[in-house]
């Protein structure tokens, strides 16, 4: 009887996989091994936020500035007494 097998699969959340075919073994414990068949983009931080600054901007968003920030903390602290 063989006892390794090899499956792809989708990962639904972080311990949900969803198998392409099924396994013919018992119910049990068994040993998984995960590798991403996704391309994952290894870009530096800082050209993710540019990039995000970009659209943003390119939508018309307009971060609050200072003042409006600490009245909003302000307001916030307050409602908790």
């Amino acid at each position: 009887m063989n006892d390794t097998y090899t499956a792809t699969g989708i990962l639904i959340d972080g311990r949900t996989v969803t198998l392409n075919r099924d396994i013919p073994i018992p119910k049990g414990k068994v040993r998984v091994v995960v590798k991403s068949l996704e391309k994952v983009s290894k870009r530096p931080v800082r050209d993710v936020l540019s990039d995000i600054h970009k659209k943003q901007n390119a939508r018309g968003h307009t971060p609050p500035v200072r003042e409006q920030v600490d009245t909003y903390l302000q307001t916030e602290r307050n409602s908790w007494d």
